[in-house]
């Protein structure tokens, strides 16, 4: 079948080319291709202007129109308002409901205490809503006036949803010529690139959302110290003080721990003053109460083995503050508590002997008297009846012996010997 008996003229012929140019051109993406179809295009158009009528042209000049025309511009723009003010829409309906969950259970305060932040937030957002919506209204009705106006034409440099194909609906010849086309239908291209798009802002959607939840808490927390800011929320005791628990309680718990761990590290070394106090510190803490008993028994005993040395009753009484039982400490205490009932003052004048401590160091005894002094005890007692017994040396020659029992001193000279009663 030849052009002529598809075409009813040349200017018909050339009109359809346009158009199938038009066609192709929009769903073409190589630069290489659209160089071509715009070559077809500026051919197309040249042979219009030399063959066609006044009437044709100024017709297929009505029907195609640029970016830059007025109609086209006032349809973006609206579209680009229409679609900021439906995103302010929901970025305000997203961010109230966050507000209001916050102030209705982020705090532990009375409910008529929320009741002034709850109405400002609907308030103001209700307001910035309403705003939204009548703005993407109106936005709208130009944008579907302007698509009125541009129905039937076709527009270089975007995309608009218009109807093209009324005039071919509307004349025999256009349906004569669909017909013919449809053995030589140009090739359809499927827009993969919207499902791409799709995806994309899916998985954006999907990171965001993941960021959010893992962020939950900081977020909360930032929204209300904003909140705060303006006035809108008051966080009072449960911020201040729940809050202030939480972060305290965790500071304790770690600084417990630094405290326990320097306190084993000081027990090991047999610091047990060092360990007592940061045990003393750490109350409450892991097994700090049963070490801290444990430390100060250590302590007292090795204080007992010192002052053993210069002071008896000092030992004793060290080991009395000992937790029983704990390692000799019994026996220890029933042995210096059979020395130290023996201490009392016998007698008086020149005969008087004052019985003041005992001591033990290197494993032999001593006995601290007023006026001798430490004097060290006899292995041996020869006297019976009697449980010590000292040698107070007068000259080489000259010796005092002492015996000492419970209830009474004898004292033996070369002159004889004189008991001393308690």
């Amino acid at each position: 079948m030849t052009v002529d008996e598809i075409f009813s003229s040349e200017s018909e012929h050339l009109y359809f080319r346009l158009i199938a140019a038009r066609n192709a051109l929009n769903a073409a993406k190589d630069p290489e291709t659209v160089q071509v179809l715009n070559e077809i295009l500026d051919e197309t158009l040249n042979n219009i202007s030399r063959i066609g009528t006044d009437e044709e042209i100024a017709a297929a000049e009505e029907i195609v129109v640029r970016k830059s025309n007025k109609t086209v511009k006032e349809y973006l723009s609206s579209k680009k308002y229409s679609l900021i003010a439906t995103a302010v829409m929901v970025a305000v309906a997203v961010f109230a409901a966050l507000a209001l969950v916050i102030i209705i259970l982020g705090s532990n305060s009375e409910f008529k205490d929320k009741i002034k932040p709850i109405i400002a937030v609907a308030l103001i957002a209700g307001f910035l809503i309403a705003a939204s919506v009548f703005i993407s209204s109106f936005m709208k009705k130009k944008m579907a006036a302007a698509r009125d106006a541009l129905k039937g034409k076709t527009v270089i440099g975007c995309k608009i949803d218009t109807d093209t194909g009324s005039a071919s609906k509307a004349s025999g010849k256009s349906e004569k010529a669909s017909k013919a086309d449809k053995s030589r239908s140009p090739k359809v291209v499927r827009n993969y690139f919207g499902i791409i798009k799709v995806v994309i802002i899916i998985g954006i959607i999907a990171v965001l959302g993941f960021l959010a939840y893992d962020k939950r808490e900081d977020i909360v927390d930032g929204a209300k110290i904003l909140m705060n800011k303006i006035g809108l929320y008051n966080p009072g005791d449960s911020y201040e003080i729940n809050r202030w628990k939480e972060i305290n309680d965790k500071l304790v718990s770690v600084k417990n721990g630094v405290y326990y761990n320097e306190a084993g590290r000081l027990f090991d070394t047999e610091d047990y003053a060092g360990a007592i106090a940061l045990y003393e510190k750490c109350i409450g803490y892991q097994e700090a109460d049963t070490k801290l008993a444990e430390s100060r028994n250590y302590e007292y005993y090795t204080q007992a083995e010192k002052d053993i040395e210069t002071d008896m009753l000092k030992a004793r009484n060290d080991l009395k503050n000992i937790t029983l039982p704990f390692k000799n400490t019994e026996v220890l205490l029933k042995e210096y508590n059979k020395h130290i009932n023996y201490i009392a003052s016998y007698g008086n004048g020149v005969d008087r002997f004052n019985l003041q401590n005992f001591s033990k160091k290197k494993g032999r005894l001593y006995i601290l008297e007023e006026r001798l002094g430490w004097v060290k005890v006899e292995g041996e007692c020869d006297r019976e009846g009697y449980t010590y017994k000292i040698i107070e040396k007068k000259s080489d020659e000259d010796y005092i012996y002492w015996y000492i029992a419970s209830d009474n001193v004898l004292k033996a000279t070369p002159e004889g010997d004189v008991i001393i009663k308690k």
